[in-house]
């Protein structure tokens, strides 16, 4: 039996804290329009696995972003801390939380089809539409 890997991560200000066990270092990017907006760019996260934990949850506001999904961050520093699926245990965390990330690999690419053409990663990827994104979690467009 294999020891999972935890990881620890903070906001900006350290008044959120959350530890991950995810179960691969991977890590994923989205490139559809809410991501971007929220925060200038493309959204890379780290799936947070089967349990996470998170210190200092009076410093956590959590937005509605769509029928589907909800976003958190940081009410005193403001940063971004993860989106969540809502009808599933699925949480993704930002990956600029977390120490120790470095030999994480870039592992697939979401909403490509919302991608602007002003910028690409130059990683291989497995790559996802929107339709394919939303089929897979079981989600509808809004």
């Amino acid at each position: 039996m294999t020891t999972p890997i935890v990881k620890q991560g903070t906001c900006l200000c350290k008044k959120v804290r959350i530890s991950i066990s995810p179960e691969k270092n991977i890590f994923d990017a989205c490139h559809c329009s809410m991501c971007r907006r929220w925060g200038g760019g493309p959204a890379l996260t780290v799936e947070g696995g089967k349990s996470f934990h998170i210190q200092g949850e009076e410093f956590v506001s959590i937005y509605d972003s769509s029928e589907w999904a909800q976003r958190a961050f940081c009410k005193n520093c403001g940063s971004h801390l993860f989106y969540h699926l809502k009808n599933t245990q699925h949480y993704n965390f930002s990956l600029g939380l977390f120490e120790g990330v470095e030999n994480f690999k870039f592992h697939v690419q979401i909403f490509v089809d919302s991608k602007p053409a002003f910028y690409d990663f130059a990683n291989k990827t497995e790559m996802m539409t929107e339709a394919e994104v939303l089929a897979k979690f079981g989600a509808t467009s809004t």
